[in-house]
């Protein structure tokens, strides 16, 4: 970034905080020569897989057809393959399956390897942060996440290899992207709608919505910001890398106790099989203790909250994306709303990629190793869904806090 601006980093490490409109930074990774700020974003993809050697990487594999339901992430088979592989493999494919590397923290796969660990940072946007803390997302041609909300803090996404695509929709969205909590994911409420190829019926429903979304091709070099509550679809174009971190707010606190509700729901009526293993717990008290230690970090925040917000007015300007984007022109791009004819050539284009003789209401079964969990039954994933209801869930996080406060 151009050392005559070293403002910016100062102010958006305040912005980035409390800015609800998702934005578009760019020429924030380069220095004044042009050249790259991150050594990862020098080296290509090649150059990647030789410092990996013959490190093992699980790819979640799915499939380019016609579905009825997303092609969800624990019911995907996963192939291990060194990134050598993968990209040979990609190389030879015919485009029928799709590879994705995607949500591994760094840290956890190249601790030993403090060349990529310490090839990019955070700084120029007033975080202090590098790739311990960050996540790593490579993938095949057509490899996506399905269409989710975080339920914790922002997000920023930086692009270092091909492209991908984001479909994004406000927060106001969520009644109307059908919110679903099976399958559950820890801080992830998905929707229930496959926009890999969204079905006619509810391209109607989408279309009719009274919030519109916006849409973003990320290139290399380029950084996302994703304000929190934004729902995303996210697809990569061709082959991709791509470099995440997602940073608290003070609100997280209120969000840890309605997942914890959320968790002990699900826990309690559908069973320990619902609940990924690392929060699997058969003690009842082990849900109640959670929601107990959400309650006591809630009361903390409110107790502070008056005093941080008096401080931080007294002290800063608050920003708009408008005045950022009018002062910093050159680094930062406001994401526009798509027209109705626009949002639905994309949603058609998306769906009439796959020929008709493609569909099925099924993910195929292919011998890969599988994560497969046992289908709740139609009512059940339905009382779950209902009882987990982003506005049944905030309502009972309601009620509790204000007994807390008696």
């Amino acid at each position: 970034m151009n050392s005559g601006e070293p403002m910016l980093k100062e102010i958006l490490k305040d912005a980035l905080t409390y800015l609800r409109e998702p934005l578009l930074l760019q020429n924030m990774l380069r220095n004044s020569d042009g050249s790259y700020e991150w050594k990862l974003l020098e080296w290509d993809f090649m150059e990647f897989a030789e410092k990996l050697k013959d490190l093992k990487l699980p790819f979640r594999v799915g499939y380019n057809a016609r579905l009825m339901s997303p092609q969800w992430e624990r019911h995907c088979p996963v192939k291990y393959m060194t990134l050598r592989e993968f990209i040979d493999n990609m190389k030879d494919s015919k485009d029928e399956m799709w590879y994705y590397f995607d949500y591994k923290y760094m840290h956890e796969w190249f601790d030993n390897k403090p060349e990529i660990m310490t090839s990019l940072s955070w700084r120029n946007f007033g975080i202090d942060k590098d790739g311990f803390d960050s996540t790593l997302w490579i993938g095949s041609k057509g490899a996506h996440t399905n269409c989710h909300q975080d339920s914790y803090g922002y997000n920023l996404i930086a692009q270092i290899h091909g492209r991908k695509e984001w479909l994004l929709f406000p927060p106001d969205s969520s009644n109307f992207l059908e919110p679903t909590r099976i399958p559950y994911e820890e801080s992830t409420i998905y929707s229930k709608f496959n926009f890999f190829c969204l079905s006619k019926e509810d391209e109607t429903k989408v279309l009719n919505m009274p919030y519109k979304p916006k849409i973003i091709i990320l290139e290399p070099g380029d950084v996302l910001f994703v304000p929190w509550g934004w729902w995303h679809y996210v697809e990569s174009l061709d082959q991709s890398m791509s470099i995440n971190i997602w940073l608290p707010l003070k609100e997280d606190n209120k969000a840890r106790l309605k997942e914890a509700l959320v968790k002990l729901t699900i826990a309690r009526i559908g069973g320990q099989k619902y609940i990924t293993s690392e929060d699997r717990n058969d003690c009842m008290s082990y849900y109640t203790q959670l929601i107990d230690v959400a309650l006591q970090e809630c009361k903390n925040n409110i107790d502070s909250t008056s005093d941080f917000v008096s401080a931080k007015r007294v002290k800063y300007n608050l920003w708009t994306v408008e005045d950022l984007v009018m002062q910093y022109s050159k680094h930062i791009k406001p994401l526009y709303d798509l027209k109705d004819h626009e949002l639905e050539k994309f949603l058609r284009e998306k769906r009439e990629r796959f020929p008709k003789s493609n569909f099925t209401s099924e993910l195929p079964q292919r011998s890969i190793d599988t994560k497969a969990v046992p289908p709740l039954g139609t009512s059940l994933e339905s009382i779950i869904n209902a009882l987990c209801h982003p506005d049944v869930v905030n309502k009972a996080a309601e009620l509790l806090l204000h007994d807390t406060r008696k």
